[in-house]
């Protein structure tokens, strides 16, 4: 192990911690028994209900099926049982597969181009049950992960241990590296939904989110991974699951605590889309024959068997897909079995594997120091093709490839419970640059201001003329962030009368351009989404009574917005002076979906 000596659990009370990985395709829990005193160990969960294998590397599917009333008749495990396939078509169910991909980030600044690849993006996602939105589905998922845990539990410690921890369970959720606060806002929303957590802030604080990223380090620490601290180089982590790849480069510190060194990664070229551009291959092939019909079932076959097995260009895969009297020569179809040459599988996983290749080379550029070793987790690092192109292609770059040994299908979430155990990362690069829309009072020397002349006003209580639309940074992209360290600004804001400064919101944006120093939101402002809206009570600041250039009596009141981005969570405060005194109080942080 390369993580210090795990401390006993310092907690007054005996808890239960759940970490569940809802995969794209798969997914898997882990947990682990807090008893104070006593040193927690991480537990996966290994037998689930209707699963036929059991064992260290268990997984199940992230799969549902509804009826038409939007009832569950199949989740998880069961959807594996023979026959599902024609249950769902006799009874008119509808699948939700591959849902995690809903709640993926909208683009930003979106051009002509990128809106048409989005709707192509859009098409070739399965959509979701009709009346179904993907926190629903999220929510009937983590309802059945949280049974699938009682079971275990139940079986493995006894019924009166999950009796007793039943109302003090802490989760932690994964979610890929390109994911914040919004997804967060709707996982939480889920986990209300399900019944995992009641609906007020003590219940919402129980969850707790790490990136796929992160997860992945702490399983590799725990597994065996060594960093030296001294040899002022980095490892980059690649987790390569069913819909993303995340990417995140980590050092060692003096103290024994990890940092980034580079911003995080996350692609959309996970094993799922393997599977798409097969789809698209069997339709081509298969159109206008009376195979058309069998490109689902092929899929499916493909997805669960084929895909894994592949390991050569030179040699042909076989899909038995439909009776063994069925044969079509020009199709490369005998005994209702598929032959594909092992070059046209290649096709299907060359995206995956470019991307791969080509984001390793980014994280290695960018990095503030060198990265020589590159350790491959997730289920998608377990496919031999896979694997073996990417060392090929990275060990050329002067890297070495390696994956863990032991069960890559529960490094995201074995990972998860050692992330709020051990806590081994303290601190990260800010992926963006964050900071607040402002108003400036006008120079009339200042060529910037000149050009916006057309947008001078004259402030409402103030009676100076001014400009809106500047950009104030608190944050600026890159920046490495410990994990304690605290951003803020200090803001003033006026009002005619005292009730109008009772309380005060402010948008958080991001700027994702280029530019090092953006100042003017006007010079791009696609490129300045809101990422979130902090509202804060300021009844108890006592306003400053003020008198215009005008003659005219006005309100002012100062107060600093503190944002913390180095957790794994945007949290906000808002602090002020009292009698010479600083004040915190909570700031409500409301994301933009």
């Amino acid at each position: 192990m390369s993580l210090p000596a795990r401390k006993k659990y310092a907690g007054d009370t005996r808890r239960l911690l759940l970490a569940f990985d809802i995969g794209t395709t798969f997914s898997g829990i882990s947990y682990s028994i807090l008893d104070p005193g006593s040193v927690p160990e991480i537990r996966p969960v290994t037998r689930f209900p209707s699963q036929e294998q059991v064992g260290g590397d268990s997984k199940i599917p992230t799969v549902i099926y509804y009826d038409s009333d939007g009832k569950v008749c199949a989740i998880g495990a069961d959807t594996l049982k023979d026959g599902i396939e024609a249950d769902a078509e006799d009874f008119g169910w509808s699948k939700a597969r591959w849902f995690k991909l809903h709640l993926r980030p909208k683009p930003v600044a979106p051009t002509f181009f990128s809106r048409i690849v989005r709707s192509q993006e859009n098409q070739e996602l399965p959509p979701l049950p009709l009346k179904k939105t993907v926190v629903e589905v999220f929510g009937d998922y983590m309802k059945y992960l949280h049974s699938c845990s009682k079971e275990y539990i139940e079986e493995t410690h006894g019924s009166m241990l999950w009796a007793s921890l039943k109302d003090n369970i802490m989760y932690v959720l994964t979610h890929p590296n390109g994911w914040g606060g919004p997804q967060q806002a709707q996982m939480r929303q889920a986990a209300v939904k399900a019944g995992l957590i009641p609906d007020t802030d003590p219940g919402r604080s129980r969850v707790t989110f790490v990136t796929e990223g992160e997860a992945s380090l702490h399983f590799c620490l725990t597994n065996g991974l060594a960093i030296d601290p001294t040899s002022k180089s980095g490892v980059l982590i690649v987790d390569a699951g069913g819909g993303t790849i995340d990417l995140t480069a980590y050092s060692k510190l003096p103290d024994n605590s990890y940092e980034e060194i580079a911003i995080p990664q996350c692609h959309f070229q996970g094993a799922a889309y393997v599977s798409i551009r097969a789809e698209k291959y069997f339709k081509t092939l298969l159109a206008g024959s009376r195979f058309s019909q069998d490109v689902e079932s092929l899929v499916t076959r493909f997805d669960r068997n084929t895909k894994h097995v592949f390991r050569r260009e030179d040699e042909p895969l076989h899909i038995q897909f439909t009776s063994h009297r069925e044969r079509d020569q020009a199709l490369n179809i005998r005994g209702g079995r598929l032959t594909i040459p092992g070059r046209d599988v290649a096709t299907f996983f060359e995206p995956s594997v470019t991307c791969i290749v080509d984001a390793i080379k980014k994280q290695k550029s960018s990095a503030h120091m060198p990265i020589t070793s590159v350790f491959l987790v997730g289920g998608f690092s377990a496919s031999p093709w896979l694997y073996n192109q990417v060392r090929e292609r990275v060990e050329a770059l002067g890297m070495t490839v390696s994956r863990p040994d032991t069960h890559v299908n529960k490094a995201v979430s074995n990972g998860a419970v050692s992330f709020y155990l051990d806590s081994a990362v303290t601190s990260r690069v800010a992926r963006l640059t964050y900071g607040i829309e402002v108003y400036v009072n006008y120079n009339s020397t200042d060529y910037e201001h000149i050009k916006r002349g057309h947008r001078v006003s004259v402030h409402s209580t103030e009676g100076i003329p001014i400009i809106t639309g500047a950009f104030s940074s608190i944050l600026p992209k890159n920046t490495r962030v410990k994990s304690d360290r605290e951003f803020r600004r200090t803001f003033e804001t006026t009002a005619t009368h005292r009730v109008g400064l009772r309380s005060h919101e402010v948008d958080i944006l991001s700027y994702r351009g280029s530019s090092a120093n953006p100042e003017w939101i006007d010079d791009d402002t696609d490129l300045y989404p809101a990422v979130c809206t902090v509202k804060a009570n300021t009844s108890s600041l006592t306003p400053r009574v003020r008198t215009s250039p005008r003659g005219l009596k006005y309100y002012e009141i100062s107060y600093d917005v503190v944002l913390l981005f180095g957790l794994t969570e945007l949290k906000a405060q808002i602090a002020y002076k009292e009698n010479g005194v600083e004040r915190r109080g909570p700031a409500e942080v409301v994301f933009v979906e």
